[in-house]
C-alpha cells in the first residue's frame, strides 16, 4: 500500500515538475521593454524617452510630444536633435532633476514644432541623447484622427 501512495505521489511531482518545466526555461514577454501607446521609446543610461511621437495637422508643421524619465539619482541633460529638410540639425536640451519625468508637449510644457515631409502613417527620424552621442529614434507620424491627438493637431491648423 505505501508503495503505491509513493508512486501515486512521485508521479503527480513529476507530472508538476514537467508541465511547469516550460515556463522556466523560457522568457517572460511580458517583461521586456515596450511602447504601451501609440509612441516610441528609447533608454539611454538613466533617460528615457518615452511615448514619443510627433502629431501632423494639415499643413506641413507637426508636433513633437512625449516624456523623458530620469531614474538616475543626479541631475542629467536630455539632448533631442531634429533634422531640418535642408539637413541643418536644430538641438534642445533639457534639465531633468534626479528620479523626475519632463512631460514634451503636455503638462503644462510646449512641444517642439518642426516642419516635415512625411506624412501620417510614417515614420520620421529624430536624435535623443543623454549629453553623449546622439542615437537615432524613428518616431511615428500620426495626425488628429484619434481623439486624443486632435487638439494637438488642430492647434497646429
Amino acid at each position: 500500500m505505501k508503495i503505491k501512495k509513493l508512486t501515486a505521489l512521485l508521479a503527480s511531482v513529476l507530472t508538476v515538475v514537467a508541465l511547469s518545466g516550460c515556463s522556466l526555461s523560457r522568457d517572460v514577454a511580458s517583461l521586456d521593454p515596450y511602447s504601451p501607446s501609440d509612441g516610441v521609446i528609447l533608454d539611454i543610461g538613466d533617460l528615457k524617452a518615452r511615448n514619443f511621437l510627433l502629431i501632423k495637422g494639415s499643413g506641413s508643421e507637426a508636433l513633437l510630444i512625449g516624456s523623458i524619465v530620469n531614474s538616475g539619482q543626479e541631475a542629467k541633460t536630455a539632448g533631442i536633435q531634429i533634422l531640418d529638410e535642408a539637413g541643418s540639425r536644430t538641438t534642445y536640451q533639457f534639465e531633468i532633476a534626479g528620479k523626475e519625468k519632463f512631460d514634451l508637449g503636455y503638462g503644462g510644457n510646449d512641444g517642439i514644432i518642426i516642419q516635415i515631409t512625411e506624412e501620417p502613417g510614417s515614420m520620421h527620424m529624430i536624435y535623443f541623447s543623454d549629453g553623449m552621442s546622439p542615437v537615432e529614434l524613428m518616431v511615428p507620424v500620426l495626425d488628429g484622427q484619434l481623439e486624443e491627438y486632435r487638439p494637438f493637431a488642430e492647434a497646429l491648423n
